[in-house]
């Protein structure tokens, strides 16, 4: 390993919310990093199980880390403390259930020279049904490469569909860069809050290395899709997301051709979910009020427009697209109410995960 590497201190923020189960795999990955010039920051957000204790033991058993105890207030809050308390000059962030390859932070500093600013690594979804893993699926970028800004954005519909720009885990951050903009995670969003962070952060940036290398090990379940809950504010919080990705691309003119097509593609996906999330069994609302949500979907303009989409996609797009056009929305609340009844009877299907 190079001397820029021995010499670097990489701080980890590790936000921490009831992972009592994983939470010392997690932690253990860290600190078994071939590069040992680390501090791990643990932010205990208000669990109800063992993790603070476990956070507590591990401080008093290795002086890299740090542990910082706050009221339940979301991951969003959870980072930015632990940006604030970061000293190192590169930042990694880790999920308290997850966990990484023992070489993971020195091939990101390794590859983070020569004036990038970023660094994207592969992952693998690690699927579990308590402790016990169930399947692996590889996650890596089928064009490994440095890119300036204006290549990275040429293929960005491509990266954002494979959800490499999604997530800050499978990255390496420039502290001062974060800084020195007054980057921080917004605190009153739920969901989606990596995306904001890191398109802010890609505003910043001239290079960007993205290598294929799977360092990264994400942990789910069989039961957190983004159908696994009913979401009251699910379509808001979908347009949110989807209306920043593109001001994003406009501001720096790359909102067109492949780009356009794969963000719109990717939007009456999400906009199928928020159909469905309405009904979803531990759904609150009425007929009526779903009808009446429906309505609201159907009726926003920013639906209207992805239409096209719609109707270029598989025989279900092409129907909803068909039932939004002539805001049908009696059909379509049969088509999703008959739908859901077949999962109740026969047992939901297996979908991807976000």
């Amino acid at each position: 390993m190079g001397e820029i590497c021995l010499n670097k201190l990489v701080s980890f923020i590790v936000p921490v919310y009831n992972a009592e189960k994983y939470l010392e795999q997690c932690i253990d990955s860290i600190l078994n990093q071939s590069h040992e010039r680390i501090e791990v920051i643990l932010v205990n957000d208000g669990s109800a199980d063992r993790s603070g204790e476990i956070c507590n033991a591990y401080k008093k058993k290795d002086g890299r880390i740090k542990v910082l105890h706050q009221d339940n207030a979301g991951p969003s809050v959870a980072r930015n403390r632990g940006i604030e308390a970061a000293t190192g000059e590169y930042i990694q962030f880790v999920d308290s259930d997850d966990y990484i390859a023992p070489h993971m932070t020195e091939t990101l500093l390794e590859t983070l020279k020569g004036g990038l600013q970023l660094v994207i690594c592969g992952y693998q979804l690690v699927t579990r049904e308590g402790q016990r893993v169930i399947s692996m699926e590889n996650f890596s970028f089928h064009r490994p490469g440095i890119y300036s800004k204006e290549e990275f954005l040429a293929h960005f519909g491509e990266i954002y569909q494979d959800y490499y720009v999604h997530y800050n885990w499978n990255k390496l951050y420039i502290t001062d860069l974060i800084r020195q903009n007054g980057l921080r995670f917004d605190e009153e969003i739920i969901r989606g809050e990596d995306l904001f962070f890191n398109l802010q952060y890609l505003e910043h940036c001239r290079k960007i290395a993205i290598i294929s290398d799977f360092l990264y090990y994400y942990t789910t379940s069989n039961n957190e899709s983004i159908t696994s809950t009913f979401r009251p504010d699910l379509f808001e919080n979908q347009q949110l997301l989807l209306e920043t990705t593109r001001g994003f691309l406009r501001r720096n003119g790359a909102y067109s051709g492949t780009n356009k097509d794969l963000i719109e593609k990717f939007y009456t996906v999400r906009i199928a979910a928020c159909f469905s999330n309405l009904f979803h069994p531990d759904s609150t609302l009425s007929r009526e009020e779903t009808l009446e949500h429906i309505r609201e979907i159907m009726g926003d303009q920013r639906v209207n427009q992805s239409v096209a989409y719609f109707e270029k996609g598989d025989s279900e797009k092409r129907r909803i697209g068909k039932w939004i056009r002539k805001k049908a929305v009696k059909q379509l609340y049969v088509y999703y109410y008959v739908k859901s009844e077949y999962k109740k009877r026969f047992g939901p299907k297996s979908e991807k995960w976000i």
